[in-house]
């Protein structure tokens, strides 16, 4: 088996100690020796011999002091570079125990940081990877499904309208997931907001309810709106991706005949716009997670999507110099609240 060049260049650190010790060790004691010489220059009771004599046991002493010192902390650096192979490895479950890792606890307490977020980055990859195949493969059969239907048997007039339905319907999610994930990446690259113009917020937010009301009336859920006149120089098409999405949660995670409130405001320089609802609700570990990308807390694919949505929504916001908070409790609702800086008036 191949050794790792990094474990070998770590077991030779014991003969580096040493070698690097008897420099000091000797000239220290030449010091101390000579020194002592001097002062006792005059002294004819003083030995110089004998005082040279003592070279040999206090290096001896001195020496091996420094070895067992050297021991420690090539077990501790051996220790530190192990658990880095690991983790070059792919293990990210390994960790240092930081109350054994002195003189070192710092680099131990931080090497368990990075393998806890290595090993968080790993699991949202596989996710994603997991997530891309099933939302993207499953538009796609069906699509593939109910156009061979169509082409190689005979359907009678309402099938073939409910087949040419499903596909059209397939074919717009598709197309709406491949939308999210370039919009993502773009987002990601750009480092303003550009085709900036005034508008009135609170209508653009009326008008993404209207949008939505097939959704919304579906389940009987009321909507109760308090939106304040607000004029904001923004993008227009980029700020209806957020107000769509959170509306759109919001629906989604409500139950029939449940409430979701909007409300617009400016006060202190700053536009607040919330959208809250008497749905399910988050955990803490939900709502601390809910804006990362491809992280969908209805793991069971129960509602369709990437996870791509609020994670879009969050970049918009942060371009805009903006942020979104989220407060939500289980079993009883979410609010996310969107604060915008207050742009000078015309």
């Amino acid at each position: 088996m191949k050794r790792n060049k990094r474990l070998d260049d770590a077991s030779k650190l014991p003969n580096y100690f040493a070698i690097i010790a008897i420099a000091p060790a000797f000239l220290s004691v030449m010091a101390y020796e000579l020194v002592e010489y001097f002062v006792n220059y005059n002294n004819t009771d003083y030995r110089p011999v004998v005082g040279l004599g003592m070279i040999i046991p206090m290096a001896l002493l001195m020496e091996l002091y420094t070895f067992f010192l050297s021991r420690h902390l090539n077990r501790k650096v051996n220790t530190l570079a192990n658990a880095i192979n690991q983790v070059a490895g792919g293990n990210y479950d390994v960790t240092l125990d930081v109350k054994k890792a002195a003189p070192m606890p710092d680099v131990a307490e931080n090497f368990n940081k990075m393998t806890a977020e290595l090993k968080s980055v790993h699991t949202l990859r596989n996710d994603f990877i997991n997530d891309f195949s099933h939302e993207f493969k499953t538009p796609i059969t069906s699509i593939n499904g109910f156009a061979n239907l169509l082409l190689e048997t005979e359907v009678t007039e309402e099938e073939r309208r409910q087949y040419l339905t499903i596909i059209a319907e397939e074919s717009s999610r598709l197309s709406k997931l491949a939308e999210e994930t370039l919009m993502m990446s773009r987002l990601d690259s750009q480092q303003n907001i550009i085709d900036q113009e005034w508008y009135a917020l609170d209508e653009q937010i009326r008008q993404n309810l209207i949008l939505l009301s097939k959704d919304w009336g579906a389940k009987l859920i009321e909507i109760d709106t308090d939106l304040n006149p607000v004029s904001y120089l923004g993008n227009p098409a980029l700020m209806s991706h957020i107000w769509l999405n959170l509306i759109s949660n919001a629906i989604k995670f409500t139950p029939g005949h449940g409430r979701i409130t909007v409300n617009l405001k400016e006060s202190g320089g700053k536009i607040y716009v919330s959208v809250a609802d008497n749905g399910k609700g988050m955990t803490k570990e939900e709502t601390s997670r809910i804006f990362n990308k491809y992280y969908q807390a209805d793991a069971s694919h129960a509602t369709k999507g990437l996870g791509l949505g609020l994670s879009i929504a969050h970049r918009i916001v942060e371009l805009c110099g903006g942020e979104i908070q989220v407060a939500s409790t289980p079993g009883e609702g979410s609010t996310f609240t969107v604060i915008l800086p207050t742009n000078v008036s015309r």
